[in-house]
């Protein structure tokens, strides 16, 4: 089973405009497969009738990470959330687990400079950007550029 997790900033309207958009765009891809879940926190079904505590995010959010097999994470602003959830998702490769992971940096700061590649002077965490180069996986400048690439490898299956 294809079971994605989506991770990025959800505060501000633009950000809750382009991670449903993210998920739209994750689920239009996989129409055509029957085993395909995608989790996209702005879109999960949350007790809306009290408050809507931390608890009650990292369990349900948790769910998702335990099960997703794919992720996507929008890094480039440092949410400290989707820093834990991306923490998470590396310590299951730690163990060995079979999963993607297609980070993100969408910081325009990369392209305006033509720097290349997460080891730049942009200001990204090293133990973060270390934590992907150590496990070789390739980061993206852009939620296009990731899901080209994972819908590449929906076609090797």
């Amino acid at each position: 089973m294809t079971y994605i997790y989506n991770a990025g900033p959800l505060f501000s309207e633009a950000d809750q405009k382009q991670r449903k958009l993210e998920g739209d765009l994750l689920r239009e891809l996989g129409k055509d497969y029957a085993d395909y879940f995608v989790a996209n926190p702005i879109d999960l079904p949350l007790d809306q009738q009290g408050p809507l505590t931390g608890s009650i995010i990292f369990q349900t959010d948790n769910e998702h990470i335990q099960k997703a097999n794919v992720f996507f994470f929008e890094l480039a602003t440092g949410d400290t959330g989707t820093m834990v959830e991306l923490g998470m998702a590396i310590q299951r490769l730690i163990h060995g687990d079979n999963i993607s992971v297609y980070p993100i940096f969408s910081d325009l700061r990369l392209v305006r400079n033509h720097a290349s590649g997460i080891e730049c002077p942009v200001g990204f965490n090293s133990f973060v950007t270390g934590s992907l180069t150590y496990h070789q996986i390739p980061t993206y400048p852009d939620f296009e550029s990731a899901l080209r690439a994972f819908k590449k490898s929906l076609a090797a299956f």
